[in-house]
């Protein structure tokens, strides 16, 4: 998502998401593409299991080679647990590469699954919840995080009732983007890409469909309000709480736990309701940041439940707070 206060549109919300870089070479983009398909072709060959293997070792590797995105994970580890040893910190930090590496061979998978394979791979739990939010008749926002397999929820989402609406942001590779929009889609989910994203989440919210939104990653200074997240401020998008104040969906948090062997548990929490924000103040920054709170404390208490399980090697407190 996009957020405040950036240039918005008449009605309040942000008018657009920020553009990906620019610049790229066509010939980068047929040689990543190249690599992408030669991988997940070589993965596809062996056992699940031989290939989730495969996948842990070159995630590890990849993290070895690759300093920079290993020293981000050992320090957020370190500065959200500084209860936890260095040893415990380790264990955590190797769990994630694997974690990491495994989710991305079962996401790669899906260009081979049936529905019916996704129904046996990935259970339900707190289903009520979201069909309770679904009876209000508002549409729902699905508020998740890069926790397990998120693409691999977003497809069991789409099979529970009808197919849901992910927003995301394009790859700065357009032969990329258009593999990963194919495994996205094929039962049903229709994108929304984060580029121009408010006026097509208001239509799809108004038609009473689902918005699937992740809301857990660094945002620069000029779109984000700045909430504690594992007792740091963090700099993230309010576009969520602009949205759910103005329609008055419900919000819908919905984590996808690791269970091993390739399989996974999606699970719907009690939703969140936008009169809870309406009545805390009368002025509309302050509900926007109420929200905004709760949605962090809603995803930080998921992360602690299975640290291992989060993107640790994303960059998340990167955009720090005006002094």
């Amino acid at each position: 998502m996009s957020a405040s206060p950036e240039p918005a549109a008449e009605n309040g919300l942000p008018a657009s998401m920020p553009e990906p870089r620019r610049g790229r070479s066509p010939a980068r983009n047929r040689i990543e593409h190249l690599l992408f398909r030669t991988g997940a072709g070589a993965l596809g060959l062996p056992s699940r299991a031989t290939a989730t293997r495969l996948g842990q070792r070159l995630a590890r590797l990849y993290f070895a080679i690759g300093r920079s995105r290993r020293r981000i994970l050992f320090t957020n580890l370190a500065a959200a647990f500084p209860e936890k040893s260095p040893w415990e910190i380790e264990r955590i930090a190797r769990d994630c590469i694997d974690n990491f590496g495994a989710t991305l061979v079962d996401f790669m998978e899906t260009t081979r699954l049936a529905p019916e394979d996704i129904l046996a791979r990935v259970t339900l739990d707190g289903a009520e919840h979201f069909e309770e939010a679904r009876r209000r008749g508002k549409g729902v926002f699905l508020l998740s995080a890069h926790l397990g397999s998120w693409e691999m929820g977003a497809l069991r989402a789409g099979l529970i009732a009808e197919p849901i609406l992910p927003v995301v942001r394009p790859l700065d590779n357009p032969l990329l983007e258009e593999e990963l929009a194919r495994r996205r889609t094929r039962f049903g989910n229709r994108i929304i890409s984060k580029r121009d994203a408010a006026k097509e989440i208001l239509r799809a919210i108004r038609q009473n469909q689902t918005v699937a939104i992740l809301v857990d990653q660094n945002v620069i200074k000029e779109e984000a309000i700045f909430v504690p997240f594992f007792g740091r401020l963090a700099a993230t998008t309010p576009s969520l709480a602009l949205l759910q104040l103005k329609t008055g969906a419900p919000v819908v948090p919905v984590f996808t736990w690791p269970l091993g062997e390739g399989r996974y548990r999606l699970q719907f929490e009690k939703p969140i309701l936008a009169e809870e924000f309406e009545s805390a103040s009368a002025d509309r920054s302050e509900r926007v940041h109420a929200a905004t709170a709760r949605y962090m404390a809603v995803t930080e208490d998921a992360v602690r439940r299975q640290p291992s399980a989060w993107f640790w090697m994303h960059n998340r407190w990167r955009t720090r707070p005006p002094e």
